[in-house]
């Protein structure tokens, strides 16, 4: 039996990001639920005051902004695929379902992991949304 057929941790970690990326793509196709998760996230993000999501905070609260400006049907210039990719980050750091619960000591490592990740693959997007935000007045736009 091969590791796609008998479920090997490989296939398992595929599956896992495959229903996370349906679910992401629920979530950017309803902007009402979007809007909500986004709110916890910004909470959460707002929390964060050191360790290892630190870094990475503006960058994130950009990527909150793109999408919060996507779910107010203000910006569409985003294509679906990083949208989704977008989405699984913002399930992923509002998860109670963590690989090391953000209680724990350390517990955000895995948050800054997979968000570091999906922002250096967005990193275009950010730079677009960021441009477009400066045109439109609205730099600060984080809420």
């Amino acid at each position: 039996m091969t590791a796609a057929q008998g479920g090997g941790k490989g296939w398992q970690m595929l599956q896992i990001v495959r229903r996370g990326l349906v679910r992401a793509e629920g979530l950017i196709r309803h902007p009402k639920e979007l809007l909500t998760v986004l709110t916890l996230a910004e909470r959460r993000l707002a929390r964060v005051e050191a360790g290892p999501l630190n870094p990475i905070k503006k960058d994130v609260q950009t990527l909150l902004r793109l999408m919060r400006a996507y779910g107010d049907g203000r910006y569409r210039q985003v294509s679906g695929k990083n949208l989704a990719l977008a989405g699984l980050g913002l399930l992923y750091l509002v998860s109670p379902l963590d690989v090391v619960p953000d209680f724990l000591p350390g517990g955000f490592t895995d948050d800054a992991a997979v968000i570091g990740f999906i922002l250096r693959k967005l990193r275009t997007e950010l730079v677009a949304f960021e441009f477009w935000e400066r045109s439109q007045g609205s730099q600060d736009g984080w809420r």
